[in-house]
Parts: structure tokens; sequence; C-alpha cells
């Protein structure tokens, strides 16, 4: 039998798959999932493998969530400096050993991230005075 966490942990990774992708590439790959697959026994790979197929994006990273057991301790803190309107976002990720895995590496979460002003308009997103996109890739135990 499989235990809470492992059904959690499942839908987490499908949320996290359809923030990376976007609505659009997230359902071009469900729907290459079901043509493969309707009425076989299907794999996690098997569903990752269809989301890259569809989207031209790689989800090997991905795959960690599903090898390595437990659930990653997320700690995420924020610092906005007035003077220089600099917004910092550091998060870091911690899994706990595990009986069957003592190390554990990072894995990969995205956020979605906005910022608003006083006026409730989303403000935009600018590393090094360039645009970025509202998705922040965490893959590293900690990361600003």
């Amino acid at each position: 039998f499989y235990t809470l966490t492992v059904y959690e942990k499942g839908a987490e990774v499908i949320r996290m798959i359809h923030t990376l992708l976007g609505e659009e590439n997230f359902q071009k790959g469900m729907q290459l999932y079901f043509e493969r697959h309707d009425g076989s026994a299907a794999t996690c790979d098997d569903f990752v493998q269809a989301m890259e197929d569809a989207s031209n994006v790689d989800l090997s990273h991905f795959r960690r969530w599903y090898s390595q057991s437990g659930t990653p301790i997320v700690t995420v803190k924020d610092d906005y400096n007035p003077e220089t309107e600099q917004y910092t976002l550091t998060i870091s990720q911690r899994t706990p050993a595990t009986p069957d895995q003592a190390e554990k590496q990072p894995l990969h979460i995205p956020f979605a991230i906005e910022l608003y002003d006083n006026e409730g308009k989303v403000i935009p997103l600018q590393k090094g005075g360039h645009p970025v996109n509202s998705v922040l890739n965490v893959t590293q135990a900690e990361q600003t």
C-alpha cells in the first residue's frame, strides 16, 4: 500500500510540471499521455516523457521526484531594499535522510512569483536589469 505522502507528492509534481510548462503545453502533454497510455498500466516515466515530447522541455530533473524518497523542507526568506527598490528572494531546500537514502540531491521546484505595487498592479520582474519570467526554477540546495 502507498502512504499519503506518495499521493500528495505525486499531485505536487503534476502541479509543478503544469507551472513549468504552462497551460497550453501541459494540456498537449496530457493529450499525448492519454493517446499513448489509455487503457494500459503507465509509469511515472511515461507521464514525464509525454510531457517532454509534447512541450520540447527537458524534465529530466523532475524524475528525481519519483526516484528520491521523502519530501523536501522548503524555507523562503525575502528582503526588500526601498533605497535600491530591490527585492531579494532566497529559497532553500533540504530533504531529510530516509532509511533507504541517507544523501539527498536538491529537487527541481518551480515557483510562480508575482510582485504587486500599492495599487495592486503587477510589477514586472527583472534580474540584473533584464526582464525575467515569473517562474523561478529552484534546482539548488539554496538559491537567490
